[in-house]
């Protein structure tokens, strides 16, 4: 059986110490799993072409190091727009690039109005490509994980990202925008569903 690979995308601003990507990526790595976390070009002021190439490098960096590896892919917040991003440019008739994606809370941004939080640049991101055909092609599963009470997307907006690019989402009642302000510090969920010790839906932390 092929090995594991883990890619880990952040959001705008980076990730804090207690955000649960960053509790994975220490996890993954205890247990000695392969993972690769790249530090976005400039995330206090996020660009778009300057994400997609970081993103293709470590792609070709994991393609390098371990060609027959099942790669899982855990984005957060602009993490999952990018890697929408990531699936047009690869197209419809593009190589499979992972195994499985998860698409936790991406924004939905209005480019004229973004957040009065978000960082300058975030807007070039927005409308992201919802093209079903590309996400097939670039990975195996991919599925979408949304809240109910997110400051930056209605569930009604994440479920019209979920239909638009043809993959199923899955609801965490009451958790925000599923970052550490929302109590989503460490996830024993989701290092389980990496360690294919779990399935879907995801459970929310304790």
């Amino acid at each position: 059986m092929a090995d594991d690979m883990f890619l880990v995308l952040h959001g705008w601003g980076g990730n804090k110490p207690e955000h649960w990507q960053e509790h994975l990526v220490a996890r993954l790595t205890e247990a000695g799993q392969l993972v690769h976390y790249p530090r976005m070009p400039d995330p206090a002021a996020p660009n778009l072409t300057a994400w997609l190439d970081r993103v293709e490098t470590t792609l070709q960096e994991i393609q390098r190091q371990a060609p027959d590896a099942r790669l899982t892919v855990l984005t957060h917040s602009l993490g999952a727009i990018t890697w929408m991003h990531v699936a047009a440019r690869n197209g419809p008739d593009g190589p499979r690039l992972a195994d499985r994606v998860l698409l936790v809370a991406p924004p939905y941004v209005l480019p004229q109005a973004p957040p009065v939080d978000a960082p300058p640049g975030v807007e070039t991101f927005f409308p992201p490509p919802l093209a079903p055909e590309a996400i097939r092609a670039t990975a195996r599963e991919t599925t979408l994980v949304a809240s109910d009470t997110d400051d930056y997307a209605t569930f009604d907006q994440s479920n019209g990202y979920a239909a638009k690019l043809e993959v199923p989402i899955h609801l965490l009642k009451g958790a925000g925008h599923i970052s550490p302000y929302y109590g989503y510090g460490e996830w024993p969920w989701v290092l389980d569903w990496c360690l294919r010790r779990a399935e879907l839906p995801p459970q929310p932390r304790a």
